[in-house]
């Protein structure tokens, strides 16, 4: 007899099994089917919760975007400064990278992104969010007399798309020191790389 659960739990557990079909098979290669039998429920069981695979695929990238928003949004409200927020956002997704498999989840959301217009909006709406997010951090910086005058949003753009390509980085197994990398990251964005002799 299967154990009632509520809707919220129902659709966490097949968010959970399709995630694992996905990073297994692909979002291509994987049917409905294989991610029901994951699940432990039946076809119609899933449909009830989603429409769509496609509407699965979507929920966890919604998920995936939260989960870091909120992470953002936990460490600005605790008010430090610029430089630690940045430390303590650089650490954390870094710790998430080599821990999860969230690097291959991206892979396969760029994938969707080449072969699916309906998806690449919704991918291109969600990292514009965090450029957003982003700049406004930098900018707040900016105003408090922490960060020097820059554009606000180019430097938001070039910091996501860092750490979007430390991301890539552990998708392909290359193996790093996260201490060390983080120590690099920081002391770039602190003391610039060129020095200027005076």
């Amino acid at each position: 007899m299967t154990k009632h659960r509520s809707p919220d739990e129902r659709s966490e557990q097949i968010l959970n099994a399709a995630r694992t079909c996905f990073l297994e098979e692909g979002y291509f290669a994987t049917k409905m089917d294989v991610i029901a039998r994951e699940s432990g429920l039946s076809k119609g069981g899933i449909y009830f919760h989603f429409e769509s695979k496609r509407d699965i695929f979507l929920a966890l990238v919604q998920e995936e975007y939260q989960n870091s928003m909120s992470f953002i949004d936990n460490v600005d409200d605790q008010a430090k400064d610029i430089t630690g927020m940045l430390f303590e956002l650089a650490e954390h997704f870094m710790q998430l990278f080599a821990s999860t498999d969230r690097p291959r989840f991206m892979v396969i959301m760029g994938e969707m992104a080449l072969r699916d217009a309906e998806v690449a909006k919704v991918l291109r709406q969600l990292q514009l969010n965090y450029f957003n997010r982003i700049s406004d951090l930098i900018a707040r910086g900016v105003e408090t007399g922490q960060v020097r005058e820059c554009d606000s949003y180019g430097v938001a753009i070039v910091l996501k798309s860092l750490l979007d390509g430390v991301q890539a980085n552990f998708a392909l197994g290359i193996e790093m020191d996260l201490e060390a990398t983080i120590g690099a990251a920081m002391d770039v964005l602190i003391n610039g790389l060129i020095r200027i002799d005076e």
